[in-house]
């Protein structure tokens, strides 16, 4: 697997690629018969690496090599965080893992807002796709299960109406959440949009918040309990 082999048969493909790829600054390296397929980005280096699995080791959709590819180019152009979060060290590791999918949806906002400008005609089939499986979900009824599926679930229904100009509502915390998504544009990232949409989601669940801290000469996510900003 490689990105020859995710490119054949499709000059659409071949062309989305050569697109995307033509959008870095910093050299691409690529890393092969590896684990899983990973993309990562060293802002010290300043390279981007792109991993790629042996044969029957979870070798990646197109979508996902696109998407991944959109992380790596906002953390070269705006800031590393946009790669994947990061998080002070010393975090509860239970608290990072239970926040982590809103962290990720939050930077999903922003990748899907530079796919659509840079390869819109994968972006849209894949965004219309997850909001029927979102809609579907809700038809079913009963109570919103959990966190990581009230976020992943506003995400889908927030980037169907932004990039397909459909107007409908959603109640209660997925309606917050909904909200909160559509007054960040996904086309204008910053580290200070990042930083308000993840306070945004957070506020929601009315239990912690969160802020960027620097480490060792880099921001780092601190996760904190909103009664601990109160008595701040």
């Amino acid at each position: 697997m490689n990105a020859q082999d995710l490119s054949s048969g499709s000059e659409q493909r071949k062309q989305a690629m050569k697109t995307v790829l033509a959008q870095f600054q910093w050299p691409v390296e690529e890393l092969f018969m590896r684990e899983a397929f990973e993309v990562s980005s060293d802002p010290g280096r300043q390279i981007h690496t792109v991993c790629w699995p042996r044969q029957g080791h979870g070798e990646p959709t197109f979508y996902r090599y696109l998407h991944e590819m959109g992380h790596a180019l906002l953390a070269e152009r705006v800031h590393p965080q946009f790669s994947r979060p990061v998080f002070l060290k010393g975090q509860d590791p239970a608290l990072r893992n239970t926040y982590l999918p809103l962290f990720e949806a939050a930077l999903d906002w922003f990748v899907e807002g530079l796919l659509m400008d840079l390869t819109p005609e994968f972006q849209v089939p894949d965004i219309e796709a997850r909001f029927r499986q979102a809609a579907g979900l809700l038809r079913q009824g009963g109570a919103l299960p959990s966190l990581d599926f009230v976020v992943d679930t506003g995400l889908a229904l927030a980037s169907f109406r932004q990039h397909c100009h459909l107007e409908f509502a959603a109640a209660g915390k997925l309606g917050e959440v909904l909200a909160a998504y559509l007054r960040i544009p996904p086309d204008k990232p910053s580290l200070f949009a990042l930083h308000g949409l993840v306070r945004s989601l957070m506020k929601v669940f009315e239990l912690h918040t969160a802020c960027l801290v620097r480490e060792r000469g880099f921001q780092h996510w601190r996760i904190e309990a909103l009664t601990a900003r109160k008595k701040a």
